[in-house]
């Protein structure tokens, strides 16, 4: 079973993604054909692509989400570096959905950053991430206080 916790941990990857495909589908027309699509560790471009790329990148990060919300709600399917016994599974699981959950929001942080670079808006990029690390922990301390 899927706690509450992390559905709304997930929910929030869900809601990363759909604010930056709301953006590519409303500034599309706006974005030039070639754009920058690979960045070094320093943030400098490094590679270009066309603007349809960006279709085919959001296209992976919802195939990646959809593996990752499998995997959260089926936790037995993931790989685990230990064996799984009757004694630690409902923890091992637990875990893992939060893993999972919490990798969910940081790989669509990612992936939504080519969008946000691409329609001009890098600089609003702040309050995305700043959403992307304040609602999860949010959260956790609300769940936190609600088992006491």
């Amino acid at each position: 079973m899927v706690s509450k916790k992390i559905i709304i941990l997930y929910a929030i990857s869900l809601s990363i993604f759909l604010i930056y495909i709301l953006m590519l589908l409303l500034h599309y027309s706006e974005i030039p054909e070639i754009v920058a699509s690979h960045l070094d560790i320093k943030g400098k471009v490094n590679g270009y692509s066309s603007k349809s790329s960006l279709w085919i990148s959001s296209g992976v990060n919802l195939l990646v989400l959809a593996v990752m919300g499998l995997l959260i709600k089926k936790p037995e399917y993931a790989n685990y570096p230990f064996e799984i016994t009757d004694k630690n599974r409902e923890n091992a699981y637990e875990k893992m959905q939060l893993f999972l959950a919490v990798i969910a929001i940081i790989t669509t942080a990612f992936f939504s950053f080519m969008v946000f670079k691409a329609v001009g808006f890098e600089k609003n990029f702040l309050y995305l991430i700043l959403y992307a690390i304040a609602a999860p922990i949010i959260a956790l301390l609300y769940f936190r206080e609600a088992e006491k």
